[in-house]
């Protein structure tokens, strides 16, 4: 499913149309570069020193909150563990990749850089989630583990949750070679649909193909017993639009991160000048 994506107020985030209408809901997907034009990294990576990450950081979340919110942001490392977000796990972050979460006037983040960035949403439960989901993830189906997450820890129906995939590297730059292939084909009963031959003009090692870890993502979610409908993967591709984005491939592996963030607040009243009706 297709449905836009539009530029806040501020030209520092991306937000999805469909989410717009809950109303307890913030969420955002960073950009690469501040209203200025200056480059923005949200990792302590030493791309940018620490306290302007850090102040990246809390202008984010204040651009899409509205407000001074604390954000749980975890120690990633390409794996399937998830988390149930709390206070008490801000002071020191575990290491995973994906957040769970109910508590209101807490954001959960996660930060990318090519993977999928993947936000869901249970508008019954007022319970959302965020996932960091590579190769790796992807394959051990982490999408499908946090909608598993919501069910058991929240109530939460996967017929009544959305999913978002926000900015990442897309079918027609991520070139991979015979080793994922084969992880994808022992996982996934339907696996070559997520693979295509690799343009001649990009090839840079036998045998490769490029693969759809969007479309990975749609399957598995599906087969978590999601509906089609709620189900939304075409966001831009990273690797293509470098100067909008931060790219692992296309920025040869130094890269800054991008964050994207959701969370519950608890009134109801949404900040009109949070966005702007601009379509992106």
């Amino acid at each position: 499913m297709d449905a836009p994506f539009y530029t806040s107020s501020d030209g520092i985030f991306l937000y999805h149309q469909r989410l717009l209408s809950y109303k307890w809901l913030r969420h955002g997907f960073s950009l690469r570069k501040n209203q200025d034009g200056a480059e923005v990294s949200y990792s302590l990576n030493g791309f940018q020193p620490r306290d302007t990450v850090l102040a990246n950081r809390q202008r984010l979340v204040r651009s899409v909150s509205g407000r001074e919110l604390p954000v749980a942001i975890l120690r990633q490392l390409h794996s399937d563990r998830l988390f149930t977000a709390s206070r008490a796990l801000l002071a020191d972050p575990p290491q995973g990749d994906g957040w769970v979460s109910g508590e209101p006037e807490l954001l959960v983040a996660i930060q990318t850089a090519d993977c999928l960035p993947v936000l869901l949403v249970d508008p019954q439960q007022r319970v959302v989630a965020a996932v960091h989901a590579g190769w790796r993830g992807t394959v051990q189906r982490i999408a499908a583990k946090a909608v598993c997450r919501m069910q058991t820890d929240f109530g939460s129906h996967p017929s009544n949750c959305l999913a978002v995939v926000g900015p990442a590297i897309r079918r027609c730059c991520y070139e991979v070679g015979a080793e994922v292939v084969d992880a994808f084909t022992k996982e996934f009963e339907h696996s070559a649909s997520f693979f295509s031959e690799t343009s001649s003009a990009k090839v840079t090692r036998a045998n490769s193909q490029c693969v759809d870890l969007a479309e990975a993502c749609r399957s598995q979610l599906l087969d978590a017993g999601m509906i089609a409908e709620k189900i939304f993967t075409d966001g831009p591709c990273t690797a293509c639009e470098k100067e909008r984005f931060f790219s692992y491939r296309a920025d040869a592996g130094k890269p800054g991160r991008m964050m994207s963030v959701i969370g519950i607040v608890e009134d109801e009243a949404r900040s009109e000048d949070v966005v702007s009706a601009t379509t992106d």
